[in-house]
């Protein structure tokens, strides 16, 4: 009876959820090697310890992601990512964008003028930045 429970896919896709965290098996196997590669380095461990330990390094990911998975954890960083990226732009995205642009400027005209460019040329351009974003107070 126990085992029909197991085969069905309703059981297997409520376990398969468990991983919400975005990681594929793949994936917390190579941070789990990654883990003890860098482990080994820094204390010196027999590789034969190292092997006996893997599945149990394993085990305590999953648990990991099985815990985190039943506290809802997942959930407030996906609501944190949805807010991002249906976030309307700002002033500070404008701001960010247009002295991106500035700076990109500036270098392909240095780049084009070679030794005539005048670095007076980015101070008056980023004082005009400057006075253009200066808080109302200031």
């Amino acid at each position: 009876m126990k085992l029909k429970t197991i085969k069905s896919s309703s059981f297997l896709g409520k376990q398969l959820s468990r991983l919400k965290m975005g990681q594929s098996y793949y994936a917390i196997i190579t941070s789990t090697i990654s883990a003890i590669s860098l482990v080994s380095l820094a204390f010196q461990f027999n590789i034969l310890f190292i092997v006996l330990l893997f599945p149990f390094l394993l085990v305590i990911t999953f648990g990991i992601g099985y815990y985190l998975d039943i506290r809802n954890i997942n959930s407030m960083d996906s609501l944190k990512s949805n807010e991002m990226t249906h976030r309307f732009l700002n002033t500070g995205d404008l701001k960010n964008q247009e002295f991106q642009m500035m700076q990109t400027a500036i270098l392909v005209e240095a780049i084009t003028k070679g030794k005539e460019f005048d670095p007076a040329v980015i101070l008056e351009r980023y004082n005009e930045y400057r006075n253009k974003w200066k808080s109302p107070g200031i």
